[in-house]
């Protein structure tokens, strides 16, 4: 029986065009998402690696207890994966300042490198959408942890 979770192979996440959409789990399901200050730091070590990495942002948006994003490379040979990694491992690192206390993240994340025939735009939408449909926010611009950052590419 094959596994449930396979990725692509790696290469297809270092393709300049393509779009992964991205889910990272706090770790142990906790929300530590709450506090605006942490939430700042988060969100400045995002748009930091962003430019660190080479890497397309259009999309993201911070819950108390999880972060997606729409992210690709702008470059060949620049990874999404390694983005998400060096992600993790930097705002980790920077959570311990504002008092948070061991793990960030959950090992394993959600990843789908986005398809053309399935509407870009709508996956934003989707996105910015969230605090929305949990009760975070009347509408996805009062929501102070997302937004739109790179034009969208197609």
């Amino acid at each position: 029986m094959a596994s449930r979770n396979q990725r692509l192979s790696a290469e297809q996440y270092a393709i300049v065009g393509n779009v992964g959409f991205f889910t990272v789990r706090a770790y142990d399901d906790h929300a530590p998402f709450v506090k605006a200050e942490l939430n700042k730091a988060i969100v400045a070590a995002l748009f930091a690696e962003r430019l660190r990495l080479g890497t397309e942002l259009y999309v993201y948006c911070l819950m108390p207890n999880h972060l997606h994003f729409l992210i690709g490379p702008k470059e060949s040979g620049r990874s999404m994966l390694t983005f998400v990694d060096q992600f993790k491992g930097k705002s980790t690192r920077v959570s311990w300042a504002y008092g948070w206390k061991g793990k960030l993240w959950q090992p394993r994340g959600y990843d789908h490198l986005v398809r053309r025939s399935e509407g870009l735009r709508a996956i934003a939408e989707y996105i910015l959408d969230n605090p929305v449909r949990k009760g975070l926010a009347e509408s996805s611009e009062a929501y102070q942890w997302s937004g739109l950052l790179d034009p969208l590419p197609w």
